[in-house]
């Protein structure tokens, strides 16, 4: 003889067995909504896509060698095409000299849009020294308060705005050779910033 049950004994437990789970599903469910939820609260979606941050004009950032601010911009016409003069605050936050051009500060942690086009140029340059770039550096000494700097970017076209986007971005020093040879650069991160700066137009009247 087996133990076999009987078939009413089988037919009431099926209908048992779905209704226990329906409720082991909702529990998952309530669980999954619940980690959730404690996620976002903790701001944990945020911090996984909020790498980008809009930030007054004027907030002083750290980008790793380099701490800047940026206060203000001028437009300037002259022979036909247009350059841009972001003027901010810069402070070397390393112990030797930075040079924007060798040390990639521009091409790697800098760079402003065109208002319309939304173009990023190439032409982009860093100096430091009060005044326009006329006669500034392009080194940063180490050591020093915040100084004036200025970037200059040029624009074949500029439209009559009252801002303009400049962003700068987090820098790492990281090996840029593909064999590991310890060619260290300053590169880009993924922590960026984007301020709307006021700009003034001076066309060229001639």
């Amino acid at each position: 003889m087996t133990d076999a049950q009987p078939p009413d004994a089988v037919a009431e437990q099926e209908p048992q067995t779905s209704r226990r789970s329906i409720p082991a599903m909702l529990i998952v469910l309530a669980v999954v909504l619940a980690l959730s939820g404690g996620v976002w609260w903790a701001g944990g979606f945020d911090e996984a896509k909020g790498r980008s941050f809009r930030l007054p004009v004027g907030t002083v950032v750290d980008l790793g060698p380099m701490s800047i601010a940026f206060d203000r911009a001028l437009a300037r016409e002259h022979f036909g095409s247009w350059t841009l003069y972001v003027f901010g605050r810069c402070r070397n936050n390393t112990g030797r000299p930075l040079d924007s051009a060798a040390d990639r500060l521009v091409r790697n942690g800098l760079g402003a849009q065109h208002p319309v086009s939304k173009e990023i140029p190439d032409q982009v340059s860093l100096f430091f020294g009060p005044g326009d770039t006329l006669g500034n550096s392009g080194v940063l000494n180490p050591g020093t308060p915040m100084v004036p700097c200025q970037l200059a970017i040029t624009f074949e076209t500029f439209p009559d705005t009252s801002h303009v986007s400049v962003g700068a971005s987090e820098l790492e020093w990281i090996d840029s050779s593909p064999t590991g040879e310890g060619t260290m650069v300053w590169s880009a991160a993924r922590v960026t910033y984007r301020f709307e700066v006021p700009v003034v137009l001076d066309r060229d009247e001639g």
